[in-house]
């Protein structure tokens, strides 16, 4: 397959770790937070993950991943499964 565009998922994918590992380490909750409304910035870490796709299941709209470890978030390797909303030509392409 394109390697390409495995590797723009993979990025993409990345991102959404990080959000959610984000997330998680702060609880999920902004009520820590202190913030007036005129000082609202979007402050965003990058963090970055090599991964191999394991599996496409487009019947069920699931896609697995085995990704190395990521020590920035503290994550091991590991294999995760996600689930995907829109079945687009990026998804198909992924299975061949």
């Amino acid at each position: 397959m394109h390697q390409s565009m495995k590797m723009v998922f993979l990025g993409m994918l990345s991102l959404v770790m990080a959000q959610a590992a984000q997330a998680a380490q702060s609880g999920g909750s902004h009520q820590s937070m202190q913030m007036s409304h005129g000082e609202m910035k979007a402050e965003q870490q990058v963090i970055s993950a090599t991964g191999i796709v394991k599996d496409v299941d487009l019947h069920n709209k699931k896609i697995t991943i085995a990704h190395d470890a990521i020590p920035a978030i503290g994550w091991p390797a590991m294999t995760m499964r996600f689930t995907f909303t829109t079945q687009d030509e990026g998804i198909t392409a992924l299975k061949t």
